[in-house]
């Protein structure tokens, strides 16, 4: 029994070592709990080489920002518009438009295509897609893209005012006073 317990310490040591060499630090440790963390206080696990040192206060202020991030999670585009370079508005479910946004606790990615072909066909075209940083306060959600295919420059931004309907994000993009851009989307997860 004596061996067993020690092949378990070893073993969670090892595992615990290579997770905060490999992994971001407070990550890792936001994702254990307290009693987890509690249990591996006390053990000298092996100098990965990292010189990043966790504290308590890093751990819970990655939990209550993600908590009080509404934004996290997988969400589905359900509708929008835009309006044209002829000040035409162009719905969405008229181009057929499908795209899933997910968002971490600091960044953004979505994709977005265009389903094409005879009803019932799963074709599926390349329409735009977007990675990079957010901020967001109580009104605005605002992204800085840093990789798109949509010829963003280096420092650009896009500002939408956001409102939260239970599991809805519905999103407005205002340029110089006017009405660009509006989106409904649904969270997956």
């Amino acid at each position: 029994m004596t061996k067993i317990k020690s092949r378990i310490n070893t073993l969670s040591v090892t595992v615990l070592s290579f997770c905060f060499a490999t992994v971001s630090p407070v990550l890792m440790a936001a994702s254990l709990s307290p009693m987890s963390l509690a249990l591996f206080a006390d053990l000298d696990l092996v100098d990965t080489g990292s010189s990043h040192n966790i504290s308590s206060q890093e751990v819970n202020s990655y939990h209550s920002d993600s908590v009080s991030n509404p934004f996290i999670g997988s969400w589905k585009l359900m509708s929008g518009r835009y309006l044209d370079e002829n000040d035409l508005w162009v719905n969405y479910e008229s181009l057929n438009l499908r795209a899933i946004k997910v968002i971490s606790a600091a960044y953004f990615s979505f994709t977005t295509v265009k389903e094409s072909g005879e009803q019932g066909d799963d074709i599926k075209d390349f329409w735009a897609a977007g990675t990079g940083r957010y901020e967001f306060t109580d009104s605005h959600y605002i992204e800085y893209p840093t990789l798109n295919s949509f010829g963003a420059g280096k420092g650009a931004s896009f500002s939408f005012a956001y409102e939260l309907k239970g599991n809805e994000l519905h999103t407005k993009r205002i340029e110089a006073g006017k009405l660009k851009e509006a989106e409904v989307w649904q969270k997956l997860d």
